[in-house]
């Protein structure tokens, strides 16, 4: 895999996924100047009892004397996670985005923090991080776990699979000594939501245009009015979104024989659809943007900003991410149910005019009725998850942190939604794949596209004849679903 070079500027969260999976990483010269000068301003101006008096209250130890014994005590206080480990890929994700973040050059911190965390990243050395204990707010305590580790005082990492001691993991590596700005820097922000939100942007993207594919292959299966798409119409409606699926659509049946221009009007779940998709790519690229921002911001407190001073402010509280978490699955979750609305046509004889359930002789056999079971299930269980975690605000702190964010919890939860809808997603695929099997048999003629999609199904899962086992189709769907197999490159 290509280096990714961190500069605090321009990681994108494609870039931080590439590093998860195990692309290499540097630093930027220019950055490593950047936290020089900061480092050093702080460490020789005026404005260092700032950084001490903040140390202080804290850590509840008022002598910097104490020197890395103090250090190491407050990162031991501040490891509460709780819960499984997260992923190796997200804890190295989210090391690579806090070195970003000190990359900007606005904390103070050393080039010895980002040095230490891409020495580890090189080496694969991964710290075992509870998933659960963070309010997107300041003092992390993923980042906590993370820091232990890099620090050399305690916790567990991963080393090619085999889980050990974090101090006998960093053997052969440069330990950290950090300096007490250096310890808060390690630890403040809403990195771990941030990165989170990445992860689901990134996933989202391939789950989106999937659903976009599957909801053309519905739409031959349906004969769906082709004026439901027409270019002046969502032009007229002036929402990019809309326009991009209907041109997606229209592409896709070009050609086609079932797909034609009608008198009739076709319901909500087949007319409407360049309405909700489109809404939902309009939600993904706001959520793309903050989430890129918030990639290469100054994500700490107090910042540094040297010839000038030292700013307390909040600019470590996840707000931004949150937000836009709880907009994607939203916006995620309405897609899937309209998804399963069209599943529901397609297996119902009165709607669809094809056989019920999508299989002759219905009567012995059940077809792929459970399909549609499945996809009604999994869409209840991602609305349940659409409740916004970021109105949620629990006082921490004795109310000094009064108000936090719980943007990992956001996070989170939109990274769980589009794995569940990716499955709803499959399930309207292979359902409209055995629909055109039926309409092909009828003499008819689909688009290049849905043809070609068609085929792709095929090429994972067989045409239902009699009843089987649905499980291994619905699987083998869901996970070419999730590895981009109907998603255009």
């Amino acid at each position: 895999m290509a280096d990714v070079v961190l500069d605090g500027r321009s990681l994108t969260p494609r870039a931080l996924l590439a590093i998860g999976a195990g692309a290499s990483v540097s630093l930027c010269p220019q950055a490593r100047v950047r936290m020089t000068e900061s480092a050093s301003w702080l460490a020789d101006g005026p404005d260092a009892d700032v950084i001490h008096a903040k140390w202080s209250w804290l850590s509840g130890r008022s002598a910097p004397s104490e020197g890395s014994d103090t250090v190491r005590v407050f990162l031991e206080d501040h490891c509460a996670g709780v819960g499984e480990p997260l992923a190796p890929d997200v804890v190295r994700a989210v090391m690579a985005a806090r070195a970003n973040a000190l990359a900007i050059g606005a904390s103070g911190a050393r080039p010895a923090v980002v040095d230490t965390l891409l020495a580890m990243l090189e080496a694969d050395v991964v710290p075992v991080v509870p998933e659960l204990g963070s309010v997107g707010a300041a003092g992390s305590a993923a980042l906590a776990h993370i820091a232990l580790v890099a620090c050399g005082y305690g916790g567990e990492a991963w080393i090619a699979g085999a889980r050990m001691a974090g101090p006998e993991a960093m053997k052969g590596l440069p330990v950290l000594s950090p300096t007490e700005k250096d310890a808060l820097s390690l630890i403040n922000g809403s990195t771990l939501a941030t990165v989170l939100a990445a992860y689901a942007v990134e996933r989202a993207r391939t789950v989106l245009q999937t659903f976009d594919e599957a909801a053309a292959l519905s739409c031959e299966v349906v004969r769906a009015n082709l004026g439901a798409f027409s270019a002046r119409a969502q032009e007229a409606r002036r929402h990019d979104g809309g326009q991009r699926v209907a041109a997606l659509v229209r592409d896709r049946v070009a050609g086609s024989s079932l797909v034609t221009m009608r008198r009739r009007t076709d319901a909500f779940s087949i007319r409407c659809l360049p309405a909700v998709h489109g809404a939902a790519w309009d939600a993904h690229a706001y959520v793309e943007s903050t989430v890129s921002r918030e990639l290469n911001a100054a994500v700490d407190n107090p910042l540094v900003f040297p010839g000038h001073g030292v700013v307390e402010a909040g600019t470590f509280h996840g707000a931004p991410v949150g937000l836009v978490a709880d907009h994607l699955k939203a916006a995620l979750t309405q897609v899937a149910g309209i998804s399963e609305r069209r599943i529901f046509r397609l297996t119902y004889a009165q709607l669809s005019g094809l056989p019920s359930f999508l299989v002759p002789d219905s009567g012995v056999n059940s077809g792929l009725m459970l399909a549609q079971y499945t996809a009604a299930s999994v869409v209840s269980e991602a609305k349940a998850m659409c409740h916004p975690a970021s109105v949620d605000s629990v006082p921490v702190v004795q109310h000094h942190e009064d108000h936090v964010s719980m943007a990992s919890v956001a996070a989170r939860s939109a990274l769980r939604v589009v794995d569940l809808v990716a499955d709803v997603a499959a399930i309207e695929l292979l359902c409209g794949a055995q629909g055109l099997d039926l309409r092909l048999e009828q003499g008819e003629t689909p688009g290049g596209g849905t043809r070609l999609t068609w085929q792709r199904v095929r090429q994972h899962v067989d045409r239902w004849i009699e009843d089987r086992e649905l499980h291994p189709d619905l699987s083998a769907l869901g996970e070419a679903v999730r590895a981009g197999a109907f998603a255009p490159s």
